[in-house]
């Protein structure tokens, strides 16, 4: 395979790897499923080779994830399911992986890069395998050197920490609710009411001056 095929197939095999554990599924669960022996399961994970795309798709319905988590970079590990030591060894190891594919589509060796930025091709080797994390201000000066930002090795909305964000934020925005709000909104019996909100919310002009008529005539 192209060196640019490599490193495609090593993201795809993280994350057949990511949504296996996602889904607390073993290897041989995995392989009996798609027909495959348990060695050849881990060699798509290892990115050593790859599966058929009607087998990524049965894949991904017995895993329970989207499809689309396969065409992205980023995890989807599912903590507490899985470790925080789970999570950075799955992030460490896509990073790595994002890096070198900004070496490859820059057309820059390992030697060139190193030096660019004042490290040993070895340390830089080390980091794009994923055998050494990668400190934010080197990964910030490879980033600049390769012309990317260091929100491209940033996690996106589907994984732990960007949920974790989402969280915070929820709760923030509920806690400047005034007191009246906030108990009308922990009452179970008031769902149905925010439901509606939620629906009204969506519509248009149009569609909320019908419903506005329609009350107009049950009333009248």
């Amino acid at each position: 395979m192209k060196e640019t095929d490599v490193t495609r197939a090593k993201i795809l095999g993280v994350l057949i790897q990511d949504a296996r554990k996602y889904a607390r599924r073993s290897v041989e669960e995995c392989a009996e499923v798609l027909g495959l022996t348990t060695e050849q399961f881990h060699q798509a994970e290892e990115g050593e080779t790859i599966i058929s795309l009607p087998e990524l798709e049965v894949l991904a319905m017995f895993l329970d994830v989207p499809m689309a988590h396969f065409w992205g970079s980023h995890t989807l590990s599912d903590s507490p399911a899985n470790s925080y030591k789970d999570v950075l060894n799955l992030r460490h190891r896509m990073i790595g992986i994002l890096l070198q594919q900004a070496r490859l589509n820059a057309g820059k060796g390992v030697e060139e890069i190193a030096e660019q930025v004042g490290m040993s091709a070895n340390l830089l080797t080390a980091y794009e395998t994923g055998q050494q994390p990668i400190p934010l201000l080197h990964l910030e000066k490879l980033g600049q050197a390769l012309g990317y930002s260091i929100g491209y090795f940033a996690e996106d909305s589907h994984g732990p920490l960007a949920r974790h964000e989402a969280e915070q934020k929820m709760l923030k925005r509920l806690e400047e609710l005034p007191p009246a709000m906030k108990k009308f909104i922990a009452e179970p019996v008031n769902i149905a009411y925010l439901e509606t909100a939620m629906r009204l919310s969506t519509m248009n002009v149009k569609q909320l001056r019908g419903i506005a008529e329609a009350i107009l005539d049950i009333t009248f």
